[in-house]
């Protein structure tokens, strides 16, 4: 068992209210807020100044639905930094050997494509 491995233990009342409120904090945070944002905005913007239709909360909940899987899925994968290390350092013979290999594999998939 992992020994970094911390377990949380709710006790009594206040555990329990500690939880709610957090839990409540997070719902806020992360769904009301914005949707009222995101509604607040396309009725200020879009109904307003360019005489488009209003929405309410259910199709802005919608709205940062879609904004939300548009994000997710554009920038799954995009932002990564990986970093290796190694402590064994490449002979001159070794990368002379790979760079040969690598040509190789080149000279295969150009012929390939004619």
């Amino acid at each position: 068992m992992n020994k970094n491995f911390k377990v949380f233990q709710i006790h009594g009342l206040s555990g329990l209210l500690l939880l709610g409120f957090i839990s409540t904090c997070l719902f806020c945070g992360f769904i009301l807020f914005p949707v009222w944002a995101v509604m607040a905005g396309w009725n200020e913007i879009i109904a307003n100044r360019l005489q488009g239709p209003i929405i309410n909360y259910f199709q802005a909940s919608l709205l940062w639905t879609i904004v939300i899987l548009f994000v997710y899925l554009t920038f799954r994968n995009s932002i990564s930094i990986k970093i290796h290390t190694s402590n064994e350092e490449m002979k001159d013979d070794e990368i002379k050997e790979l760079m040969q290999e690598m040509d190789e594999v080149k000279e295969t998939t150009s012929e390939d494509k004619f």
